[in-house]
């Protein structure tokens, strides 16, 4: 279960838009702490938080309304793709970049 401050960091990354460290601060972590988000992003309670506020089913549902997008409705679809982009982060869907020595 989410604690209270992973609330309120939730709360805070939507307001800021976007940076989970100082959404840590904001919601009273250590500037240790937040330096290093993953220790909260990577965490149960945080998962579970996302699943509840971004399901996989709305993120889904955003994605094929980006796809039906055309100039006429008057969405922003940058605005919809930065959003969806966002959520994806917070969820931690995106694979860690490893670089790869080579010889």
């Amino acid at each position: 279960m989410a604690t209270l401050k992973q609330k309120l960091v939730a709360r805070y990354v939507v307001e800021n838009g976007g940076n989970v460290s100082r959404a840590m601060v904001q919601a009273g972590y250590s500037w240790n702490t937040a330096h290093t988000p993953q220790k909260l992003t990577e965490s149960k309670g945080w998962h579970e938080l996302m699943d509840m506020c971004l399901s996989d089913d709305l993120l889904l549902e955003k994605h094929r309304e980006l796809l039906m997008l055309r100039n006429t409705t008057g969405m922003d679809a940058q605005a919809v793709v930065k959003g969806l982009d966002m959520a994806y982060r917070l969820k931690g869907k995106y694979t860690q970049r490893r670089s790869v020595g080579w010889g």
